[in-house]
C-alpha cells in the first residue's frame, strides 16, 4: 500500500499462530476484503498519515453509505456503523495482522502485511456516485426527446437534442475516466 504510518509488528517474521509465515493465504486475504466495509477502512487507512480514530471512520463510512456528506449523517447511521466496526470488523482485520487496533483508545492503523493487500484493492473514488451523472443525463435526453416529439418539432431539433446527450455523456464519461485513474 502507499506511503502511510503503518504498524510494523506483523512483520517480525511470525505469524499469528506462532509459525513463521508472513505470507497471508488467499483464504485470508478474500476473508478480509469480502466485506465493503472492512475494504473501506483498509483504502481509508492506506490514504492517512498514521492512526485513525474509530469515530473518524464511522463517519466516513456512514456518509458514503447513505451517499451524503459527513456533516448530512443522522446520529443512527453513525452509529450503526460505529458499533460493526468496532464489534466486527477491526477485531477481525486484527485478528488477521492487517491492521494494528487498540480498542481502549479508538484507534487503529495498518500493519505492513496489508500491502499484500494492494493488488485485490482498486484505487476507488468512494466519494462520488457516478450513476446519478449517468442517470440525469438519460433523464434529461428522455424529456427533450419527448418533448421534441410531443410537439412536432422538425429533424433539426432532433438532431440538436442528440448532439447535446452526445456531448454531455462524453463530458461525463472524461470525467469519470479521469476521476478513476488520477
Amino acid at each position: 500500500m502507499s506511503g502511510s504510518a503503518v504498524d510494523d509488528r506483523s512483520d517480525s517474521g511470525v505469524g499469528l499462530d506462532g509459525d513463521s509465515r508472513t505470507e497471508l493465504s488467499l483464504d485470508t486475504i478474500f476473508g478480509a476484503l469480502k466485506n465493503a466495509r472492512r475494504r473501506y477502512v483498509l483504502t481509508y487507512l492506506d490514504r492517512s498519515d498514521g492512526p485513525v480514530e474509530i469515530g473518524e471512520l464511522a463517519e466516513r463510512i456512514a456518509a458514503d453509505e447513505n451517499d451524503k456528506s459527513v456533516s448530512e449523517i443522522t446520529y443512527s447511521e453513525r452509529k450503526r456503523v460505529y458499533v460493526a466496526l468496532y464489534q466486527c470488523h477491526l477485531p477481525r482485520l486484527d485478528d488477521v495482522g492487517l491492521v494494528s487496533y487498540d480498542k481502549s483508545r479508538g484507534s487503529v492503523m495498518l500493519r505492513k502485511n496489508a500491502a499484500q493487500l494492494k493488488p485485490y484493492l482498486e484505487e476507488t473514488d468512494m466519494g462520488r456516485r457516478w450513476y446519478w451523472y449517468y442517470a440525469a443525463i438519460v433523464g434529461v435526453g428522455a424529456l427533450a426527446l419527448g418533448s421534441v416529439w410531443l410537439f412536432g418539432l422538425p429533424t433539426w431539433a432532433i438532431q440538436f437534442v442528440l448532439v447535446g446527450l452526445l456531448a454531455a455523456v462524453a463530458t461525463c464519461t472524461a470525467a469519470h475516466a479521469w476521476s478513476v485513474t488520477k
